[in-house]
C-alpha cells in the first residue's frame, strides 16, 4: 500500500497547481465564407484540452473553452493557423 501511496503523490506532484478551464476570445479575420467557421471549428476542437469552440462569422471571431493544464491559446492559434485561418487573441485577451 505504501508503494500505492507514493504513485498518487507522484501523480498529483505533477500537476499544475492551478489548472483551471479558460476562455479565449480570437479574432479570425480569415473567415469569410459559409464553410470557414466549420473548419476553424474542427482545428481548434482537435486540440487536446479544448472543451468547446464557437465562431461567429459576421465577427470573424472564435470563443474557445479549454483546460489550461492541457493546452494554450498559443496551440490553439496555431491549430487555426496550420488549417489556413491565422487567428490572433482579441486585444482584451492579450493584456
Amino acid at each position: 500500500m505504501h508503494k500505492s501511496l507514493i504513485t498518487v503523490a507522484a501523480i498529483f506532484a505533477t500537476l499544475p497547481a492551478f489548472a483551471a478551464e479558460r476562455l479565449a476570445e480570437f479574432s479570425v479575420p480569415g473567415m469569410n465564407c459559409a464553410s470557414c467557421p466549420f473548419i476553424v471549428e474542427a482545428a481548434m476542437g482537435k486540440v487536446d484540452g479544448v472543451l468547446e469552440v464557437t465562431t461567429d462569422i459576421e465577427a470573424r471571431t472564435a470563443s474557445v473553452r479549454f483546460d489550461d493544464a492541457l493546452t494554450t491559446a498559443a496551440i490553439i492559434a496555431k491549430a487555426s493557423a496550420d488549417a489556413g485561418y491565422a487567428a490572433t487573441l482579441s486585444e482584451e485577451e492579450a493584456r
